[in-house]
């Protein structure tokens, strides 16, 4: 008897309805070969009328389940299986949701294996997590959220050759890191609630708080992404394994390290370097303690130790953060984070310094660049110094001098001010001498 003999024969017996059933999923069982378990699912969709509901999305639930479990399928057959289940259901989702849902998570498996992140992402992203046809928990609701998000955070870091300096640019993608990062905070935010309430077991939850500190770092958010990393290392040991931790915590300082300089990234500094695990150079973070070491007391950073910190460290400072410029427009640059930091330092070192030395020790191409790191970070409230223009010198924080220095400009200020009044003057008494 051929398979739609056996299905025909089966929707047209007068057997009850749990007994159709399960002669369906016994047929289904004696499947597997693509054409058959195909032919199958189009065949119930089909006598979808006649069965009812009762019938068919039980045993669509059957079919589901047994593609994804299947071992003789290939991974494409498996994702072709499921496209055509889920372009048959959209005439009738309303009454398959269920069913649907399940074929989305099933075909993100697929996804996944392929390290097609994105089209899981996506395919996840689909899914209905309101309705009024089914009841939906809100743990399958963070469930759905987290991995939502762990796609799109692995295709960041797939796309942009995230840790490896293989040829990954090269690849043809429809949304740039920014656009990805928006989905990725709208999933935070539709989540967050979720995660806090009772319904999110320990794992969820400290999936969502990893998935929240590698969001902020691709945003160039250090310091908070330093922070939920920090927070995830000083978990119990029951909670999240050692290594595990020692990994968060590897995070946690290079996040800190990326981190612009000032106030804010001392006091992580303070915190960080309070840690057991970092207390000791032949402890388990040796490449870590000497970096906390270098940061904590303001000293130089000189390019082989970055190097060697980059090499070295336990988690691997990501690609993106050492390139010139990511797609979002923004630059900023492991580089950059140095040259801030030793811009600090050198204000410990020297009362003052000309903007040309000032060059050669922070390793920059010219003075001018120089000055301009020292001016945003003093306007930015991050570095105490004032910049002699006329003499191309840059005095740090001289406490009495620098004092005198205000004093001094404020004074030419007044002149300037005063010498304004006069011109003002002239030109009202004599506007022939005004050209």
């Amino acid at each position: 008897m051929s398979l739609q003999q056996s299905l025909q024969e089966i929707t047209s017996s007068s057997e009850s309805q749990h007994d159709k059933i399960g002669r369906f999923k016994d047929l289904l069982g004696t499947l597997s070969s693509f054409d058959s378990l195909n032919e199958f699912a189009t065949a119930i969709l089909n006598e979808a009328g006649s069965l009812g509901l009762v019938v068919t999305r039980p045993v669509l639930s059957a079919f589901i389940a047994q593609v994804g479990a299947s071992i003789v399928l290939a991974q494409e057959r498996r994702k072709q299986l499921y496209l055509n289940l889920l372009e048959r259901l959209q005439p009738v989702l309303a009454s398959y949701e269920e069913q649907e849902s399940q074929a989305r998570e099933q075909l993100a498996n697929v996804y996944e294996k392929q390290a097609e992140f994105l089209q899981a992402a996506s395919t996840l992203f689909g899914i209905k997590l309101e309705s009024g046809q089914r009841v939906i928990s809100d743990e399958f609701r963070v469930r759905i959220n987290v991995r939502i998000l762990r796609n799109l955070l692995e295709d960041i870091e797939d796309a942009t050759g995230y840790y490896d300096d293989g040829a990954a640019e090269a690849k043809d993608r429809e949304m740039t890191t920014a656009e990805r990062m928006v989905h990725a905070d709208v999933i935070i935010n539709r989540a967050a609630m979720l995660v806090a309430g009772p319904a999110a077991s320990n794992e969820m939850k400290i999936q969502f708080k990893l998935s929240q500190a590698r969001v902020s770092e691709v945003n160039q958010k250090y310091l908070d992404a330093a922070v939920k990393y920090f927070d995830l290392a000083r978990l119990d040991h029951d909670q999240i394994d050692a290594e595990s931790r020692l990994m968060c915590l590897s995070a946690a300082v290079s996040c800190t390290l990326l981190a612009p300089s000032g106030p804010a990234r001392a006091r992580m500094v303070a915190s960080l370097i309070k840690d057991e695990r970092v207390k000791d150079a032949d402890g388990p973070m040796p490449a870590e303690h000497a970096m906390l070491q270098m940061l904590f007391y303001d000293n130089l950073l000189p390019s082989k130790t970055v190097t060697t910190y980059v090499e070295t460290a336990r988690r691997k400072i990501p690609r993106l953060h050492l390139r010139k410029k990511i797609d979002s427009g923004k630059e900023w640059t492991l580089d950059q984070a140095v040259t801030e930091h030793n811009l600090v330092a050198s204000s410990k070192l020297y009362e003052n310094i000309s903007r040309h030395e000032l060059a050669a020790v922070l390793n920059l191409q010219s003075a001018d660049e120089a000055e301009r790191y020292a001016a945003r970070m003093i306007q930015q409230r991050r570095l105490r110094a004032v910049i002699d223009r006329v003499d191309g010198i840059i005095y740090f924080n001289l406490g009495k001098k620098d004092e005198q220095l205000r004093r001094w400009d404020d004074v030419i200020l007044g002149v300037c001010l005063q010498v304004e009044d006069v011109v003002g003057l002239i030109q009202k008494q004599h506007p022939e001498l005004i050209n």
